[in-house]
């Protein structure tokens, strides 16, 4: 799983890398923001009409495009898709197929243990280098105007983050961005080296 993670640290160095225009003026990349499902941050995507590489404000927990509904009446836990049930899943299989989004982070966040006494994690790459999930991203047209939202793609836990979950976001290398973003073949089953500390 992975609800609970820390955004906007590495937006320049992503602008930079992947050769983007300037940042969205409400978008500081100096400064890190808490985010939690229903909360917005920024992903990259590929505009679907310029082809255009873009960084966007979005909500974490995607929306499909297929929902008509009243945004707060939308029940689905969709902020997390499963790597091994993505391609079957309703909300996820457009998006899957078409709509890939690279979610920048500084780290995030983790719980272990019974109920009664859980231990709080704090994940990051072990290698100094940026940290970016697979993500998939849709827009749904709702009363409430055009809603861009996002998922973090997950799978089953690495070597380094098995002890303390089973599961763990996909976390892209840098020489992978720009083909996740493209929709060109990529190996998400290749772990990053994590690091955990204690909160």
């Amino acid at each position: 799983m992975c609800g609970h993670f820390e955004a906007l640290l590495y937006l320049s160095f992503l602008k930079n890398t992947l050769g983007m225009t300037a940042l969205p003026d409400d978008m500081d990349s100096s400064e890190t923001a808490r985010i939690a499902p229903t909360v917005g941050a920024p992903i990259v995507v590929q505009n679907p009409e310029t082809w255009e590489l873009e960084i966007i404000p979005a909500r974490f927990g995607l929306i499909p495009h297929w929902y008509r509904g009243a945004l707060k009446d939308w029940k689905g836990t969709t902020f997390n898709a499963r790597l091994d049930t993505i391609a079957q899943k309703p909300a996820f299989k457009g998006p899957w197929l078409y709509r890939h989004a690279l979610v920048p982070a500084h780290c995030f966040y983790e719980w272990s243990g019974p109920k009664t006494a859980r231990e709080k994690w704090r994940i990051a790459r072990g290698d100094n280098q940026p940290l970016a999930f697979a993500g998939v991203w849709d827009c749904a047209s709702l009363a409430e105007g055009d809603i861009w939202s996002f998922a973090i793609i997950t799978r089953d836990a690495g070597d380094d983050m098995r002890a303390i979950h089973d599961r763990e976001p996909v976390v892209l290398h840098p020489e992978q961005w720009e083909d996740w973003l493209r929709n060109r073949p990529v190996d998400l089953t290749r772990s990053a080296p994590l690091q955990v500390m204690a909160a």
